[in-house]
């Protein structure tokens, strides 16, 4: 009998290649928030997996509120994660994107300089960061 684990899985018009999904682990390693080389071996290595899903990926300034995530909200971050999904895609794997919004956990240091904290409400995380 064959593994079930191991078999292709047909997840819409997506054929992955096994049942394996990894899950998103923030790695904070995106410098000035944009997807680079280190990231591209680190998904690379995780390609045989039939779908990644990615670290936590801010949709705008306002959510980038802790260091060194990565952001997907302008060319630079578009360019840095083509290289990371053209790599995962040339190993057959698949990869979505987590779009994360750091809300009311966000820190303003952490923020670029025009950016500001947006969230659902107007109560900050307790304690220190």
């Amino acid at each position: 009998m064959k593994n079930l684990l191991f078999s292709e899985y047909k997840l819409g018009d997506i054929t992955m290649k096994n049942r394996i999904v990894m899950a998103p682990m923030t790695r904070s390693r995106a410098i000035n928030n944009i997807p680079n080389d280190l990231m591209v071996e680190y998904y690379t290595q995780r390609a045989n997996a039939g779908l990644i899903v990615t670290e936590g990926t801010s949709p705008s300034p306002n959510g980038l509120g802790y260091s060194r995530i990565p952001g997907l909200f302008n060319s630079d971050h578009v360019k840095g994660w083509k290289k990371i999904t053209d790599a995962v895609h040339s190993k057959r794997g698949h990869i979505f994107v987590q779009l994360m919004h750091t809300g009311r956990v966000a820190h303003p240091l952490n923020l670029p300089a025009d950016a500001k904290i947006l969230a659902p409400s107007a109560i900050g995380l307790k304690g220190n960061m």
